[in-house]
């Protein structure tokens, strides 16, 4: 990358080792970082670097040489002197000139070194050990678990779950898709929403006769089963209902349960269901006046040919204490039923109970 001048713009300083030719590379921070250190540069270049011209003219006098190693030839010229001198005394020796002598020699001998020059140790480490000491001490702090032992962790609120449950007899079927939007089953949905998650329905499982769902009271967890005690033939029928019953005394009272019909809530040909069987519902809360038709336009109690109904209950909270809903001709002559008959009910659960949020049927 260039400036205006197309000369690369320096982004990085980094003169602390230089290799050019008289470099000056950078000065730790003890250094004054004047023009003392070009002063001493210059007094060594002209007292030790600079070539002497040993080419002595003859002379009568005798030349002593000095033999003087910390300079460049290696000896010093004494001129002349007389042959009797027998100590020669090489100029001041008090402390301060050996400290500028030395200071001389340290700063101009990086001019005769041959590569990469340096005033500063470069691998010293102590100033990065520092200042990651610095980072890590600046930074702590005592853990939460030492700080928050005593804080009590806010309450948890524990959150409605919403259940929309809808049933219809054969022929509402259509009629209760297109009221609700909808096919008969068992869903979740959050209030003021229109999205509705399937749980159980027509579509995966949800089928004629008794769909069954279970809710855990603590976790929420759901189970769901079907009982077809219309069935094909009666002996299939009655089998049925046995499966129901013995399910339905299976379970707990940590349980909620849904009950909810579709299509056909009795049991095929003229068969009458056990009183058993009606038990075992008002066991969950179903009313008092609990029953079933059977065939065409011929009552046993509560339930008729494809009515719709829905019980909401709990084992063993007896009779008439759940919710219970039913709707559909009392009575009907021809096949294939109250073309009405279908409940559209909403229910939330909170703490292991469940309240009734709204209920529709067509007028």
């Amino acid at each position: 990358m260039s400036g205006i001048s197309q000369q690369p713009i320096l982004e990085q300083l980094n003169n602390g080792v230089l290799s050019s030719t008289n470099a000056m590379p950078l000065k730790d921070l003890t250094s004054d970082n004047t023009e003392s250190f070009a002063i001493n540069r210059s007094i060594f270049q002209n007292s030790y670097i600079k070539p002497i011209n040993l080419s002595i003219p003859q002379v009568t006098q005798t030349m002593i040489q000095r033999q003087a190693p910390g300079i460049h030839h290696g000896f010093n010229i004494q001129g002349t002197a007389t042959v009797n001198q027998k100590k020669w005394i090489g100029g001041n020796r008090d402390s301060s000139q050996i400290t500028k002598n030395r200071r001389v020699q340290t700063t101009g001998k990086i001019l005769s070194t041959v590569g990469p020059q340096s005033f500063t140790n470069i691998t010293d480490n102590n100033t990065r050990i520092d200042a990651l000491a610095r980072v890590r001490g600046g930074g702590y702090t005592v853990p939460p678990k030492v700080t928050q032992k005593n804080v009590q962790p806010p309450p948890i609120i524990p959150v409605p779950v919403y259940y929309r449950i809808i049933s219809a007899g054969n022929n509402a079927i259509t009629t209760a898709i297109s009221n609700t939007g909808l096919v008969p089953g068992f869903y979740t949905y959050l209030p003021n929403s229109n999205t509705y998650n399937r749980v159980f329905n027509t579509a995966n499982g949800f089928g004629r006769s008794y769909n069954i769902l279970t809710i855990d009271k603590i976790t929420n967890a759901t189970t769901n089963n079907r009982f077809d005690i219309f069935g094909n033939n009666a002996t299939e029928a009655t089998a049925n209902v046995t499966s129901m019953i013995n399910f339905l005394s299976s379970l707990n009272t940590n349980q909620i349960v849904i009950i909810a019909t579709y299509d056909e809530p009795s049991q095929s040909g003229s068969a009458v269901l056990p009183q058993r069987f009606i038990t075992a519902l008002q066991e969950f809360g179903a009313s008092s006046s609990f029953g079933s038709a059977v065939g065409i336009g011929t009552p046993n109690g509560f339930l008729y040919w494809r009515n719709a109904y829905i019980l909401v209950g709990s084992p063993g909270i007896g009779v008439n204490a759940g919710i219970e809903h039913r709707y559909g001709a009392s009575s009907a002559t021809t096949d294939p039923g109250d073309p009405n008959a279908f409940i559209d009910l909403r229910i939330s659960i909170l703490n292991g109970q469940y309240t009734q949020v709204s209920s529709n049927v067509p007028p």
